[in-house]
């Protein structure tokens, strides 16, 4: 567990916001955004289409955030999930 925290914390992107304006995240991978007109953030992700237009959506959802009147403002990775066997 700790080796995991390690490697996890070796990552500049690793529990801090990155602003849209400075990086957009990998095409279709779920992350944690924040929005700029909403309290709370949300699990989602950011799809490409074969154009190059990139859009935030939130979960499985085909209906982008925008669609809904959110606007992403930032996004972090989410951390590795919890595996059982990892403890012992």
């Amino acid at each position: 567990m700790i080796e995991c925290m390690k490697n996890m914390a070796k990552r500049p992107e690793f529990g801090r916001w990155i602003p849209v304006t400075e990086r957009l995240p990998e095409d279709d991978k779920y992350i944690l955004v924040s929005f700029d007109n909403f309290t709370l953030p949300d699990i989602g992700r950011y799809e490409v289409d074969e154009d190059g237009n990139g859009a935030f959506y939130p979960g499985d959802d085909e209906k982008r955030y925008a669609a809904y009147g959110l606007f992403v403002n930032a996004w972090m990775p989410l951390p590795e999930p919890y595996r059982e066997s990892e403890e012992k």
